[in-house]
């Protein structure tokens, strides 16, 4: 976790920081809660069951529409790929991004109709897929409902893009289901909502495993990848909105450095975080950045217009793009030899103390061994 904590202006009226996460379940007086119903589960867990039977309640409409809506953005993907970058326009930030270690939390405020502020929570996940077993611990049954995940590839090393998009989406799908799983009637539930987000009557609809929450697999260095040779984009683009519809997910291209995609991104994570108008707006030539919405695509255009929509399924996509792209495993571990002295975490009141402790340190260690040298030259015989 960050030892920073802070707070920034967002536009248009949105703050962000970091804070300590806590966590609390009560039972008000106005809910009535029967030991019969909710035998074997815990305190937590039958908080959270009033609360999403209050939230379905027609007749408690008025009173949800007063609270502040509460989502939780989790973003992972290829080491390096922009990923704070991204987090750092959404919020408005100025600092320059820096290596995130393991599993950071921030958070973003946004003013609503009322005087209560809509929270987005904000996990970064860092390592590309080292330190995927991280990924429970925001993982919850009351998180997973309001949950977005944005997978985050680097569109300049296709060499990585299919082993990381694979092994951060397998261990993400088996956390998600596995939670799910323990909350009853949550799955039904986030199923029902994903068939939703695609379209109940898609063509696809046969060929589709929707991800049981919604997914959003961002391209990232794109001003790197339009220099590409023509063929290897078009496989890496064809491959990546394959992937991206046989999960019913959304697939979008960023960059840093062009305005008009930070403008886009900003507004896709808007969406997700606050619940501002989605974009409809669409993009499938591989010769400019993607922009296709979850439900948008289908297998016939992905696979060049042919009768047969199976003729590409996911294992032959998986061998075209591997064969073209060889992958490569990461191996080496994100972390530095030493965060302690890496000056990307600099923080001077710490810093100082440290040093003050390393002199003692050295202190210690020089008395030690002028010590030792005294008893070497001591004759005991």
């Amino acid at each position: 976790m960050s030892r920073r904590a802070s707070a920034s202006s967002v536009h248009p009226s949105v703050r962000s920081g970091s804070a300590q996460v806590s966590a609390s379940a009560r039972v008000g007086s106005g809910a009535s809660v029967h030991s019969s119903n909710f035998s074997g589960l815990s305190v937590w867990d039958i908080a959270v069951a009033e609360d999403r039977k209050k939230r379905l309640d027609p007749h408690n409409k008025q009173e949800t529409d007063k609270a502040p809506r509460e989502a939780t953005l989790l973003i992972a993907g290829t080491r390096s790929a922009g990923k704070t970058t991204l987090l750092q326009r959404f919020l408005d930030r100025e600092e320059p991004p820096r290596n995130t270690l393991a599993l950071e939390y921030t958070y973003g405020r946004k003013s609503g109709k009322t005087l209560v502020k809509d929270v987005c929570h904000l996990w970064e996940l860092g390592g590309g897929a080292l330190f995927t077993s991280l990924l429970a611990a925001p993982l919850t049954s009351r998180v997973i409902p309001n949950l977005t995940v944005i997978v985050m590839l680097d569109l300049s090393k296709p060499e990585t893009i299919w082993t990381d998009l694979e092994a951060i989406v397998s261990q993400l799908k088996a956390e998600i289901m596995a939670v799910a799983k323990k909350q009853p009637g949550l799955q039904e539930q986030l199923a029902t909502v994903a068939w939703k987000r695609i379209g109940e009557d898609h063509q696809d609809k046969e060929s589709i495993t929707p991800f049981l929450v919604p997914l959003v697999i961002i391209g990232g260095k794109y001003d790197i990848f339009q220099d590409m040779e023509p063929e290897n984009k078009k496989v890496i683009c064809r491959a990546l909105r394959f992937a991206a519809h046989s999960w019913g997910a959304s697939l979008q291209y960023f960059s840093a450095r062009d305005a008009g995609l930070v403008k886009k991104a900003k507004e896709l994570l808007s969406h997700y975080a606050f619940g501002s108008v989605e974009s409809k707006n669409l993009a499938q030539d591989y010769n400019k950045p993607l922009l296709i919405p979850a439900g948008s695509d289908n297998f016939s255009t992905i696979n060049g217009n042919v009768d047969d929509s199976q003729a590409m399924t996911y294992d032959t996509w998986k061998h075209t793009f591997t064969a073209k792209f060889p992958q490569k495993n990461e191996k080496k571990s994100a972390l530095p030899e030493d965060p302690g002295r890496d000056p990307s975490y600099a923080e001077a009141d710490v810093d100082n103390l440290r040093a003050q402790k390393d002199e003692e340190l050295e202190r210690i260690r020089r008395e030690v061994g002028r010590n030792n040298a005294r008893w070497a030259e001591l004759d005991l015989s």
